[in-house]
């Protein structure tokens, strides 16, 4: 009886909050937003502990319009280090097979996110070629957030960032296709294909995203920025008509 009578008590704390307004429609609010509406961004702040919520810039990688919802949601994990690499699964007390918790990808450092996605020398050389296909020299980057501001405010300065989290993405997705093919298939090394991945699925995404996007992927392989840059003047062309 008593711990009916707590619970009936706690009921009713929840229902006085509740005022009944005549004639106006019974709707549900979302009490985690100040105007009431729900939205994923307002979860993913109320789910998530105070110490892992992310700047507004990389909210605004994590759910760039140009990618799929699914490559949104594995960068929030990324940037969150919430991907089961081998070194979080151990934390979490999985037992691994003889490799350990050596790079997926390399077999040599430890396979943590910034080794996997930045210092591997197999990951590294891809990011070169990605930069290099944007006509810019080799950068030192050793961790996830250093390549993530890189895209945002370096690159992303000239081309816009969304376009510049949208190239980080897809280049971050496929590392870790490739990654998960090497450990649960056995493939060997796909670094020779994966930039014509990265620019065919970026593409393909950007084409079905952006309305008058009117160049072809050869045009997008030979001078990604040319491109960038048309999609920004078209982007400024449509604003003006809309004033």
């Amino acid at each position: 009886m008593g711990r009916e009578k707590d619970e009936e008590e706690a009921l009713w704390g929840v229902v006085d909050c509740v005022h009944l307004k005549k004639g106006r429609e019974d709707v549900w609010t979302w009490k985690h937003d100040p105007g009431g509406k729900y939205s994923v961004r307002t979860a993913y702040e109320f789910l998530s502990p105070e110490e892992h919520l992310l700047d507004t810039q990389y909210c605004r990688l994590i759910w760039c319009k140009l990618v799929p919802l699914k490559v949104s949601f594995f960068g929030w994990r990324l940037l969150l280090d919430w991907l089961p690499t081998k070194w979080n699964l151990q934390k979490r007390g999985a037992t691994l097979q003889q490799e350990g918790f050596f790079c997926g990808l390399c077999h040599e450092g430890m396979e943590e996110v910034d080794y996997l996605f930045c210092t591997c020398r197999e990951a590294w050389l891809v990011w070169v070629k990605v930069l290099n296909w944007w006509g810019i020299e080799i950068v030192m980057l050793n961790t996830v957030r250093g390549v993530v501001d890189f895209f945002l405010f370096d690159l992303g300065r000239i081309i816009g960032k969304e376009l510049g989290a949208c190239v980080f993405l897809v280049v971050a997705w496929y590392l870790w296709y490739w990654r998960n093919a090497c450990v649960f298939k056995n493939y060997g090394s796909l670094q020779e294909c994966l930039l014509d991945k990265v620019q065919m699925k970026s593409f393909f995404w950007i084409k079905n995203k952006v309305d008058g996007c009117a160049f072809s992927l050869y045009e997008w392989q030979m001078n990604p920025i040319e491109c960038a840059l048309a999609i920004k003047r078209h982007k400024r062309l449509l604003k003006s008509f809309q004033k």
